[in-house]
């Protein structure tokens, strides 16, 4: 087991992100539901965070980005997005927090660029 220098964010959506989209063109989310987002949220590795406060602040400073990365993964037009304010995200996700990462595994971490899912 091994503490790494990371903290964690699990960014949760909510009806108003639900909502959206279902309103999409083109948008098919039969046999989808809110509660299965839910179930698998995404998560975000940040700098290591000594507490809740810190995280809190990591946060704020990237809000515009986690939310673009949430809404990327759904739709890449981003003429359809709402406009990234910070309110607008609290409206449309909850976001769970942890200073503390533990790796539970032996193998080593790998990166890879990030690249959007195909819908």
């Amino acid at each position: 087991m091994y503490e790494v220098n990371r903290s964690v964010i699990i960014v949760v959506p909510q009806e108003p992100f639900w909502n959206w989209l279902n309103n999409l063109p083109n948008s098919d989310m039969s046999g989808l539901t809110l509660e299965d987002l839910q179930d698998d949220a995404n998560s975000y590795l940040i700098p290591a965070c000594e507490n809740a406060d810190e995280v809190w602040d990591e946060v704020e400073s990237r809000v515009e980005e986690i939310f673009a990365a949430e809404l990327a993964d759904w739709c890449d037009d981003d003429s359809e997005w709402p406009d990234l304010h910070p309110d607008i995200f609290r409206e449309w996700f909850d976001v769970v927090l942890s200073s503390i990462v533990t790796d539970l595994s032996s193998e080593p971490l790998e990166r890879e660029a990030f690249e959007a899912i195909e819908i």
